[in-house]
């Protein structure tokens, strides 16, 4: 939130750039909550993105409460700390590569400071409503998170609702609230029958959670949280963990003897406590199922948007209408801040609060709805109509903040604002090198006995770490002496404004 806020303010040009936020202080997800009480029980699939009380609060005390988020006890980053940074504001030195999910909070609370007063915290956003023949065209309906609206989900006489009116709305609540579990045969059953079994990984916290399982551990997904999570888990109880992959991994994680790779799962089979999977292999006598298969895309405020017949939500699979994956083309003044898959949210979230700034302001004009349009179709013909849509990994990340930034140089007076992060050969060569960097990370941590790296020498030395070869043409107009100079070969996105 932090990151479009003050882009905003930076622009001068606005009259009221207002914040709300459900939880009680900055950071959004990176704000761990540690559950006592063990995972919360899956009962079957999660296929449902629309109703509104699907994500709800824990009551600690009275008028305090938290939302839980998908952080753990034992969670690092899984890129170097120096393609997480925000333009212009640097890690404190003494942090590790990747750094550990608190010293991630207390970044994101440094740097968030001096915005926090236009930001209405423990605030919970009821509605987002289109006018678009009224002045302002965009309501926004809130209330208080307390007691009397039951963690900001009920309506209370005590604390009516309230709305303002704004020109424009940026929705920047992430994608990793509402777990995804699909469909799979036998599933309501075996949760009837074994209740308590089955988890989704949003509610992993620590292997502890896991030491008295009878039987076999089963942990379904193959990308960051299910590599994570299975080798905590091996690590830490020395016990086998099995792991149903669909595809191959494409993301860093460790290795241990203890993490036995299974294929896609076929059925539960709940009258013999068994898994079936694909290949017609059969894991017998499993104690519980871990889903760690990603999010639904989860916004209920937008509810009146999603009933019209242009939704931004329709599956929960990924979002429609949506232009470079962050403007709406079909409700003007609507846009999304870090929507893509597998990217550095703070970089590209910067990228696109420093362009959307200039949209706003009418220095940057966007193209046609049909140019738009073309645009998004063009990425499901290339990535499918799934959640894969918004995957934007290596490289395809630094060539759309690269592409987002271009457009931001080409406006008048383009240095009075919030300046975006440019990318230099050394992100890139962070960046191309994420994944093994983090192996080469784990390994240094096993022979050091815990020991967290600070930085790359340490990985050369101690476990003989290589960057990865990057092809420098690929970048030659991006990489050049002074980037913001660098105007040629712009892709069109619409004249800017005079």
């Amino acid at each position: 939130m932090k990151t479009w806020n003050s882009a905003l303010l930076k622009e001068r040009a606005f009259d009221c750039v207002r914040g709300f936020e459900r939880r009680a202080g900055s950071g959004g997800l990176w704000n761990y909550h540690d559950s006592h009480a063990g995972p919360e029980p899956v009962t079957g699939p999660s296929l449902d993105p629309h109703s509104p009380d699907l994500v709800k609060p824990c009551r600690l005390a009275a008028n305090h409460y938290v939302w839980p988020s998908a952080i753990y006890e034992l969670l690092d980053t899984n890129v170097p700390r120096q393609i997480m940074e925000y333009s212009g504001f640097p890690f404190p030195k003494d942090t590790p590569l990747f750094p550990t999910k608190q010293q991630v909070l207390d970044y994101m609370k440094r740097y968030a400071k001096d915005v926090e007063p236009h930001i209405r915290f423990n605030t919970n956003v009821v509605s987002v409503r289109y006018r678009p023949n009224e002045e302002k065209k965009w309501l926004v309906t809130y209330r208080p998170v307390c007691d009397e609206t039951e963690g900001g989900l009920k309506f209370s006489a005590a604390h009516p609702d309230k709305t303002e009116h704004f020109d424009a709305v940026l929705v920047a609540s992430g994608h990793y609230e509402l777990p995804y579990v699909p469909e799979k045969k036998g599933l309501a059953e075996w949760t009837a029958k074994y209740p308590g079994s089955v988890s989704h990984s949003k509610h992993f916290r620590h292997p502890r959670q896991f030491a008295d399982v009878p039987g076999n551990l089963l942990i379904v997904g193959n990308s960051a949280s299910a590599l994570d999570l299975a080798y905590q888990t091996a690590v830490i109880l020395q016990r086998n963990v099995y792991k149903s992959a669909r595809s191959q991994a494409t993301l860093p994680g460790g290795s241990s003897e203890y993490i036995k790779t299974v294929p896609d799962i076929d059925r539960l089979e709940p009258e013999t406590r068994s898994v079936r999977f694909t290949d017609g292999s059969v894991l017998h006598d499993v104690g519980h199922v871990l889903f760690a298969t990603g999010f639904l895309r989860h916004y209920p405020f937008l509810d009146e948007i999603n009933r019209t017949a242009t939704p931004v939500v329709t599956d929960g699979l990924r979002l429609h209408g949506l232009y470079k994956q962050c403007v709406s083309y079909n409700f003007p003044g609507l846009a999304f801040i870090a929507t893509p898959r597998y990217i550095l949210p703070t970089r590209v979230g910067e990228a696109q609060a420093v362009w959307l700034s200039k949209i706003f302001q009418g220095k940057l004009e966007l193209p046609s709805i049909e140019e738009m349009k073309a645009d998004e179709e063009n990425t499901v013909q290339l990535r499918g109509d799934s959640p894969k849509f918004h995957n934007l990994m290596y490289p395809d990340d630094v060539h759309y903040a690269h592409e987002l930034n271009r457009h931001v140089y080409s406006t008048p007076g383009w240095q009075s604002g919030l300046l975006p992060c440019e990318w230099n050969r050394e992100d890139i060569l962070y960046r191309a090198s994420a994944v093994k960097m983090k192996e080469a990370y784990l390994k240094y941590r096993e022979r050091t006995n815990g020991k967290r790296a600070a930085s790359v020498e340490e990985l050369q030395q101690t476990v003989g770490f290589k960057f990865e070869d990057v092809d420098w043409t690929e970048f030659k107009l991006r990489v050049a002496q002074d980037p913001r100079r660098v105007l040629e070969n712009v892709p069109p996105l619409g004249s800017a404004a005079r």
